[in-house]
């Protein structure tokens, strides 16, 4: 029995380490869901395996590989899923009394934010990627980024909740609007804003289904060259405005 009794405890101990959960201590945490997950901080250049959770410093780098999936917990309790293949970097954070954003920088790959909604007026989260910036408080949604452009889709997004930025035009996005960003950089890239349904493999896949379950395989499209990157090599992002 005494034996049995430790099993389970140190199964539970185990379970702690591995499993996502909300951030202790104010501290922005990163855990391993499936695959290979992988992040890089400070002074030192090489990536670390995650095979649990961490605590993050400010300006860390999280990466997935194929076929791999991680959750970062903020200390606000906001969630972000990070898909497969998908480089993101992660800034200070900021309580909304201080009047700083949050600034998550995605190089490559899909991310699904749940964005816990702050008092007052002012977005106190903002997701860069080389074409776009989002601005968001209090959101559902899904970004995919890759070479050729950024795909934005809105979950639950009520209104003044998100603007989208690409160059000098700003758009404002509610429930089921999304903004498919197609060019290299700001002052080369298109916007169109629709409202239909996510047709991204990624955000697809990130969802488990959730989004596009009523759009047939043969009609579901990337612009955003996702797919063909490599989250091991890391992407120019312009300086924010």
């Amino acid at each position: 029995m005494r034996r049995l009794a430790a099993f389970g405890a140190l199964a539970g101990f185990a379970f702690a380490l591995c499993a996502p959960g909300a951030a202790d201590d104010g501290q922005k945490q990163l855990a391993r869901v499936a695959g290979t997950v992988q992040y890089q901080a400070g002074a030192d250049a090489a990536l670390h395996g995650i095979f649990g959770r961490i605590d993050l410093p400010d300006d860390a780098l999280a990466v997935t590989l194929a076929q791999s999936r991680a959750q970062l917990v903020l200390p606000d309790s906001s969630s972000i899923d990070i898909g497969a293949t998908t480089r993101v970097r992660i800034g200070a954070f900021n309580a909304v009394a201080t009047g700083n954003p949050n600034v998550i920088v995605l190089e490559l790959g899909a991310l699904h934010f749940t964005i816990r909604h702050p008092a007052g007026g002012r977005a106190n989260y903002r997701f860069q990627t080389p074409t776009s910036q989002i601005a968001v408080r209090g959101t559902d949604g899904y970004i995919v980024t890759g070479p050729s452009g950024t795909d934005f889709y809105c979950v639950d997004c009520k209104a003044g909740d998100v603007t989208v930025t690409v160059g000098t035009h700003s758009y404002q996005l509610a429930t089921g609007d999304q903004a498919i960003v197609i060019g290299t950089t700001p002052a080369n890239a298109d916007v169109d804003v629709v409202a239909r349904p996510c047709a991204n493999p990624a955000a697809i896949a990130l969802s488990d289904g959730k989004l596009g379950a009523a759009i047939p395989l043969d009609q579901r499209f990337d612009t955003t060259g996702a797919p063909a990157g490599d989250p091991l090599q890391p992407v120019a992002i312009p300086a924010a405005r």
